[in-house]
């Protein structure tokens, strides 16, 4: 059976037979209020508030008698409303930091490597080279190009020298260096090959290489340096 504690209002199932034909006395574990109960569910209309322990003895044990209800799905606590939808503007922006977190790897990846994509696709070297970014495939640098002219006899004679490094972390094959004389319009008037005194250049290691040319174009205003088989070129003016 149903009863109520007419101190606060709790609300437990008892069990009817255990109050027996004239009823009992039961009290209430969560304010302490003593009230009879009868079979029937009447209860006396005087109540007791206790604050310390219940001295008379209780004829009912509690704990087998009273038991809380259980609670019903109309009563039962609202579930929690589930999480929205982040704010327009927070969602905004970690899509925009995606995007630049994808693009700057995106360009790290290009400019680191840049020698492997020359490599597979070599009119890309101007490309870079454009940005400032020059691939050196062969490892191999053209230093400290410089001209000097002089006369011997009635020849006269260009005189042309510089330096070849290897800026590599191993052994370096030297291809040979071609030079070419340009006018000021940058147009070719004559060109030549020289080989360096060494064929192989160990890490880090530089070697100069020197060429003579007698009667040198007269239009001639500038001295182009490459590699033969390389990309990089050294400009010296006369």
């Amino acid at each position: 059976m149903l009863i109520d504690c007419p101190g606060c209002a709790k609300s437990y199932h008892i069990i009817k037979a255990a109050l027996g034909p004239s009823g009992r006395r039961v009290a209430c574990p969560r304010c302490d209020t003593i009230w009879f109960v009868t079979a029937e569910g009447s209860a006396s209309c005087a109540e007791t508030r206790i604050a310390a322990p219940i001295s008379a003895p209780i004829e009912i044990s509690l704990p087998d008698m009273l038991r809380p209800l259980k609670k019903s799905a109309s009563l039962a606590s609202p579930a929690q409303p589930a999480a929205g939808p982040w704010p327009s503007g927070l969602s905004s922006f970690l899509r925009d930091l995606c995007a630049g977190t994808a693009l700057l790897a995106f360009g790290m990846a290009i400019i680191g490597f840049r020698a492997e994509i020359v490599r597979l696709w070599p009119p890309s070297s101007s490309g870079y080279t454009a940005l400032g970014l020059p691939v050196n495939l062969s490892g191999l640098e053209l230093r400290n190009l410089h001209t000097a002219s002089t006369q011997e006899g009635p020849e006269s004679v260009l005189g042309i020298e510089g330096e070849i490094a290897n800026v590599r972390s191993g052994e370096t094959e030297v291809p040979p260096v071609e030079l070419a004389i340009r006018d000021q319009d940058g147009h070719v008037l004559y060109s030549w090959t020289v080989m360096s005194q060494k064929h192989r250049l160990a890490a880090g290691e530089s070697i100069l290489f020197r060429a003579r040319l007698a009667e040198p174009p007269a239009g001639g205003r500038e001295v182009l340096a490459r590699f033969a088989t390389a990309e990089l070129e050294t400009v010296a003016w006369r």
